[in-house]
């Protein structure tokens, strides 16, 4: 039986080119990072869905605005976060529990990417958001040995604002951190890793974090229980533990 290759790499080019018409802003990377992180996992692309919103520029690289919804999707289970073209792609993994799928915080640009937002609901399929961040960069690498110790005498210092809702509460906090990233020549690694949210014992949510995210993050989330006092406790790279009480001002 003869066989025609030139056929076969005709179909293979249009099922290529099928698979990514499907992804809204192309990136090189993006294939490997998803396989990294999903492994063979079933996606797709939900641009209606899942908001994400950023600035048309991004004029501090180092302290770029993103917020996230993606409460249409039901019984939402996890949300991944990361930029394609950064140095440090990933950005945070969170079990979201008892936690809304809205969220808001600031990241580090390394240039202009595309980043994603994946979302697993109930049934295990993940639901994939993308917004493209325009930005001159140098972000990842804007800090200074001689900055960095300028956190010291602060370092873990917060703040925190808690508010009703219709059906939850919203919990806005910041806390004073380096968020070093390491990738500027005499610097060391030194971020928060991991943050978790309780409510009378009870977790509502666990976040593992990267030094992708700005210094001295500011973070906005919505809880889906609770009972209007929380604690939010975090822990750093160098195992220095902070840990922040907030509830609800009436």
């Amino acid at each position: 039986m003869s066989s025609n290759p030139y056929k076969y790499l005709l179909i293979f080019l249009l099922f290529s080119a099928n698979i990514q018409a499907k992804n809204p802003i192309y990136s090189p990377t993006f294939d490997d990072l998803l396989q990294k992180t999903l492994h063979s996992t079933n996606y797709t692309f939900d641009d209606i869905n899942i908001t994400v919103n950023v600035p048309k520029f991004a004029d501090n690289p180092a302290h770029v605005p993103i917020s996230i919804d993606a409460s249409k999707i039901k019984d939402a289970k996890r949300m991944i976060v990361f930029a394609d073209l950064n140095l440090i792609p990933e950005i945070m993994d969170i079990k979201l529990l008892n936690l809304k799928a809205i969220f808001s915080f600031s990241i580090r640009v390394a240039q202009e990417t595309p980043i994603r937002v994946l979302v697993e609901d109930a049934n295990g399929l993940w639901h994939i958001g993308s917004a493209n961040i325009k930005s001159f960069g140098g972000g990842c690498s804007a800090s200074t040995p001689e900055e960095s110790k300028k956190f010291a005498p602060l370092l873990g210092k917060h703040k925190s604002h808690t508010v009703r809702q219709e059906k939850g509460y919203l919990i806005k906090f910041s806390i004073f951190h380096p968020m070093e990233t390491g990738l500027m020549f005499g610097t060391n690694p030194f971020y928060i890793k991991h943050l978790e949210l309780h409510s009378s014992n009870e977790l509502l949510a666990s976040m593992e974090l990267t030094s992708a995210i700005s210094q001295n993050p500011t973070m906005i989330f919505e809880t889906m229980g609770g009972n209007g006092t929380y604690t939010i406790d975090l822990e750093d790279t160098d195992a220095n533990k902070y840990h922040i009480s907030t509830k609800v001002e009436d």
